[in-house]
This record gives C-alpha cells, sequence and structure tokens, in this order.
C-alpha cells in the first residue's frame, strides 16, 4: 500500500477534506492508496473545523473525530507522496529534505489559462459555501490526481 500526505496551512479545512475524499474514492475503487493529513501551521490535536465537517457530512463523509497534526512532528519517510495545496507548501515540504520528485500540487479546476490562483483556494474564515465550493474543487483535483499516482 502506498501512503500519501495531504497538506495544508492549519489541517483543519483543506488537507482532511481531501484526506476524507481521497481515502473515499480509493476505497470505491479498490485502489492501494492511504491518506493521511497535517499541516505546516498548526498544532497537534485541534479538531477539523465546523464548516469542514459539516460539508464532508453532507456528501457522507465522517470527519468528526480529525486531529490536527503539525508537518514537522511527523515522520516524514513512511509516505510515497505529499499532496499540498498551492506551490508555498510545496517549497516548505522540499525544504524538510522531501525530494521534489515525491510532492505534487492539487491544481484548482479551471478553464482560465490565465488563472494564477492555480491550487485550492482556503476557505477558512468565510461561510458554509466557499467549503461546499473548497469541497468540489478537492474532489476533481483528486480525481485528476489519482490518475498520476
Amino acid at each position: 500500500m502506498k501512503n500519501v500526505l495531504f497538506i495544508c496551512t492549519g489541517n483543519t479545512c483543506r488537507s482532511p477534506m481531501a484526506e476524507a475524499i481521497f481515502n473515499d474514492i480509493c476505497e470505491k475503487e479498490g485502489l492501494d492508496f492511504h491518506a493521511q493529513s497535517a499541516g505546516v501551521a498548526t498544532v497537534n490535536g485541534l479538531t477539523a473545523n465546523k464548516n469542514a465537517i459539516e460539508t464532508m457530512s453532507l456528501i457522507g463523509l465522517d470527519i468528526s473525530s480529525h486531529k490536527t497534526r503539525f508537518l514537522p512532528n511527523i515522520k516524514l519517510d513512511k509516505y510515497d507522496v505529499f499532496v499540498t495545496m498551492n506551490y508555498d507548501q510545496a517549497t516548505l515540504v522540499e525544504s524538510l529534505g522531501v525530494p521534489r520528485s515525491m510532492i505534487k500540487v492539487l491544481q484548482k479546476p479551471s478553464t482560465d489559462k490565465y488563472d494564477f490562483e492555480m491550487g485550492i483556494a482556503d476557505p477558512y474564515g468565510k461561510d458554509l459555501q466557499a467549503y461546499k465550493n473548497c469541497a468540489q474543487d478537492l474532489r476533481e483535483a483528486i480525481a485528476d490526481l489519482i490518475k498520476t499516482l
């Protein structure tokens, strides 16, 4: 089994949602992958954001028991792929000694080649609709990601 680590800023919104969506798709499609998540600017043990929990429950996924994990406190050698939400996070992961070849950046589905917000936008502090939009972007980006693994 290959282990995937989804990484965002606080590990309360995007990466736990990505972890749940990815694991759900892999389970349904019988793929030999398992995901976890972490944040680059968090502390260990916080819960997922309430809007993230609600958004996931609307699509039948439960992240209510999620606890945040601070990236530098994790044994990175147990992961095969590191997936970030933007290029800044990818650079940070690389600075921790992860080879660039093991890092992928999720890309927001876009038809506008001049869209500079290509990563997955952070819904933190926004309304429930922003979280639903984020979850949809994650679903589409993860479906594309899985094709490359």
